[in-house]
């Protein structure tokens, strides 16, 4: 009897086991032995590692950012996994992946339980997130004030297994695919915007839930600041602003130094009375304005600055989330559901599984792995230790759902335990 197509693909198939993080970040005291973001809690024996990153066009030597740490006691998978039965990995990278299709990375493996050990204070020379001035940064944290300018917030894991296959824009694995997932994440969730990302200035405007406390008030000015302070840079305009150009931006220049003052004078957890509100709309609302009347001048679109408002809306969100649950009752419960909701396993479409391209970023060990170009192909022959696909809970740097990080291993050197040879690969569509 002829194999089929369909039988021929069910031959490929690898156990694998699907990375799960929470919706929400957590404390970085929180007890999790594996993790995303937050602090490594290295054993003493091992240092936080270097390498050279290429930065503005120069090479600089610093220390990698820390993106997880998996306790392999918690993975499922005794019996056929090629991996370690206990002990800890932890997974350090460049955050600077333009121009980068094999980033600079290093995983370290100790043989301690994931909690044996405190965290890990980061080094002075840790690189912001997505390099100096990175295209990817998020601009108003500023390295010298903002912890979470290097260290990404801390979501504690979970782990699942599934059965991974080897197809190519195939629509028979495609189907096997989506099959395999929803039985292993659910059917999935309706498809919906999120509207924090791509609001309209229009709707912030008549939006009275925020700002809610006078940390967004905080960073929704440092982002305004941000770009009023770089438009005003000649070398960041199209063509010299006028006399009047400058004038106006100078004037959005006082009003969000006033605003930052105010700032400092309350304590950032502090709700903002409705007037104060009210007040605070006002005057974004006239920041958006003013954009939009210079706009053939400088670097800055009005639509920008919608963008940065959801963007400090939801970083609000994880500080208030990171210092205790009870803080997140003062937040607008549309922005909360939004936020937690951004990576739920949405409903695949055939094109989807056709495509390994799915709108909900699929974090996973073992098995073949998914990515835009050709990475999953060039290392066939190695062993997958982690995959992380862009997710929106992180910040700008490895925010894009589009794009792929992969840690892979050769065989033998995993058989080592030798994980000096590990390699890094970065592909975005």
């Amino acid at each position: 009897m002829a194999v089929s197509e369909r039988d021929e693909i069910e031959e490929t198939a690898l156990p694998a086991i699907l990375v799960k993080r929470s919706d929400l970040p957590v404390p970085l005291t929180h007890r999790a032995r594996s993790f995303f973001g937050g602090l490594p809690r290295l054993p003493p024996e091992l240092e936080w590692p270097t390498a050279e990153v290429r930065a503005n066009e120069t090479l600089e030597t610093v220390a990698l950012t820390f993106v997880a740490q998996i306790d392999l006691a918690e993975v499922p998978g005794s019996g056929w996994s090629p991996l370690p039965k206990r002990g800890t990995l932890y997974f350090f990278c460049s955050s600077v992946f333009v121009g980068e299709g094999r980033p600079p990375c290093r995983v370290l493996y100790g043989i301690a339980a994931g909690d044996a050990y405190p965290d890990r204070a980061p080094p002075s020379d840790l690189m912001p997130l997505a390099g100096t001035d990175g295209d990817a940064q998020v601009k108003w944290l500023d390295p010298a004030l903002d912890f979470h300018s290097k260290i990404e917030f801390k979501y504690p894991l979970s782990f699942q297994v599934f059965r991974d296959f080897y197809f190519h824009e195939d629509a028979v694995g495609g189907e096997l695919m989506i099959a395999e997932l929803c039985k292993a994440l659910g059917p999935g969730e309706p498809r919906g915007p999120d509207f924090l990302q791509f609001r309209m200035a229009s709707e912030y405007e008549k939006d009275d839930h925020w700002p809610f406390n006078w940390l967004l008030i905080n960073h929704v000015v440092r982002s305004v600041l941000s770009h009023v302070v770089r438009d005003l840079t000649p070398r960041y305009s199209y063509k010299p602003l006028n006399d009047e150009g400058v004038a106006e931006l100078k004037r959005l220049r006082a009003g969000a130094i006033g605003w930052l003052e105010r700032c400092r004078a309350l304590t950032p957890m502090d709700d903002v009375d409705a007037d104060t509100r009210a007040i605070f709309r006002a005057w974004w609302t006239d920041v958006v304005h003013t954009y939009e009347n210079v706009k053939q001048y400088v670097y800055t679109y009005s639509s920008t600055i919608a963008s940065d408002l959801g963007n400090a809306i939801n970083h609000t969100i994880r500080c208030m989330a990171e210092q205790n649950v009870e803080a997140l009752d003062e937040v607008p419960l549309s922005y909360l559901t939004n936020f937690a909701r951004r990576n739920h396993w949405k409903t695949p479409t055939i094109r989807d599984g056709q495509y390994r391209h799915f709108n909900t970023a699929l974090h996973q060990m073992l098995g073949y792995g998914s990515g835009p170009q050709d990475a999953t192909e060039q290392h066939f022959e190695d062993i997958l230790l982690l995959q992380m696909q862009g997710d929106r809970a992180f910040l700008d740097w490895h925010a894009n759902i589009g794009c792929t990080l992969h840690f892979w291993i050769d065989r033998d050197a995993l058989d080592r335990l030798d994980f000096a040879k590990v390699v890094a690969t970065y592909e975005c569509d």
